[in-house]
């Protein structure tokens, strides 16, 4: 896939030393996270970056982009008159857009601050490449996104997308619009859903959203609606009124690319002698795994193992890429004319850790194992629809076949996960 990295964004001219003049040490968590965020990007040589920001030209229907050979802007409005640069649009992928989104608007004009705060962290960090600009769709954003990301998929180049937005502007009495209780409620629900359940994202009520006064939003359902991945939240702060929030959507990984080429390889009878592991070191270790698989969204097969049993990682993902997509009793085996729907996921499992209780339980963040004599049951952490520890439990006795009322031991585990 040529979509390898998607994030969100703040774009706050302040935190740049220029504009900020020394007010902007007040908020280095979220300059530390830019830069993390860039130098991820960098990580993945990626060649181009797709920007999505608030403050460029806006259509009231569909999406408008920005044209020209060449993509120019400054601060000069925010006291940096030195602070400017221009980068080379990807005409390409411009050209795609025009093509094959129907409602899809070119505009001229100059880059706003909403897509320089970012560039001037890629820069800074080091990255060279192309851009496209995009004006954040004020309707459909999920849907635009998801178009975006078929076209992005297509192209050659790696390439990343980068959602630009503030949240809420109503933190405090001092702040650009004043107080409001929603403000706050509205981060606190967004940093939350990215943790937990982005659906949480999605469900706030729109009344909310106005009474914040936030400018990103719609950025950040484009970026969920590109492509949703193990979301990490860099930094949340808000130190002017503002809610500045840095977050990874998506990251592709060649150890779920890996257990892909190790299903594809078995479903169409390639010699296992030619496939090439990748250089991930993480694959040289002894670690359990999980590899999960999905069709059109819904669970295709899912096998894994609580304690490592092979010799390192690369034999135990390529172990349980083949049984889940043969040997799942839940499911008919996969056949290789699937392939190209299915999505490949794999959760790398952290240690075990033995736990008293529930309290100890968050399904956001661990998943459990239950045992009782001979009978195991494991649940993964952070699946959709799981929201209680009573929920979790119950799930994975029942996967055990310990009923509800019965006793067990329990442990605790993290995981990594890691999507193509």
């Amino acid at each position: 896939m040529s979509l390898v990295y998607v994030g969100f964004v703040p774009h706050p001219p302040i935190v740049i030393p220029e504009v900020g003049k020394g007010e902007e040490k007040n908020s280095q968590a979220t300059i530390d996270a830019l830069y993390k965020l860039a130098e991820e990007i960098i990580k993945l040589e990626v060649k181009t970056v797709l920007i999505v920001s608030p403050h460029a030209p806006l259509a009231e229907e569909g999406l408008v982009y920005l044209e020209g050979k060449t993509l120019s802007g400054n601060l000069a409005r925010f006291g940096a008159n030195h602070t400017k640069f221009s980068f080379e649009a990807n005409e390409d992928i411009l050209g795609k857009i025009g093509e094959e989104i129907e409602e899809s608007f070119s505009e001229r004009s100059e880059l706003d601050h909403g897509v320089m705060v970012p560039l001037y962290f890629l820069r800074k960090a080091g990255w060279e490449g192309k851009i496209v600009v995009l004006g954040m769709p004020l309707k459909k954003p999920e849907y635009y996104g998801r178009k975006i990301s078929q076209i992005l998929n297509d192209s050659p180049e790696r390439c990343a997308i980068v959602a630009s937005g503030d949240l809420s502007h109503r933190l405090k009495e001092d702040g650009p619009y004043g107080f409001h209780p929603s403000g706050p409620k509205v981060d606190s629900l967004i940093v939350k859903g990215l943790k937990k359940d982005s659906s949480l994202v999605r469900a706030i009520p729109s009344v909310l959203l106005e009474e914040a006064a936030q400018c990103g939003y719609n950025s950040l359902l484009f970026a969920l609606g590109a492509r949703e991945g193990s979301i990490k939240v860099f930094s949340y702060e808000g130190p002017f009124g503002v809610g500045y929030l840095v977050a990874e959507i998506y990251r592709s990984s060649p150890v779920a690319g890996f257990a892909r080429e190790c299903l594809t390889y078995y479903l169409t009878a390639q010699p296992f002698d030619k496939l090439v592991i990748p250089g991930d070191p993480l694959l040289k270790e002894k670690k359990s795994c999980f590899v999960t698989l999905k069709k059109d969204g819904e669970l295709r097969g899912c096998i894994g193992t609580v304690q490592p049993v092979r010799d390192n990682l690369a034999s135990e993902i390529k172990h349980n890429a083949i049984a889940a997509g043969t040997q799942d009793p839940r499911f008919w085996a996969v056949q290789g004319d699937e392939l190209p729907l299915i999505s490949v996921s794999v959760d790398v499992l952290g240690d075990m850790e033995k736990i008293s209780g529930y309290d100890e339980l968050d399904p956001g963040r661990y998943g459990v194992v239950v045992r009782r004599g001979g009978k195991v049951g494991l649940l993964l952490p952070h699946l959709e629809g799981i929201d209680t520890v009573e929920e979790q439990v119950r799930i994975a006795k029942q996967k055990a076949g310990i009923s509800a009322a019965e006793e067990v031991e329990l442990w605790r585990f993290e995981v990594e996960r890691y999507f193509e």
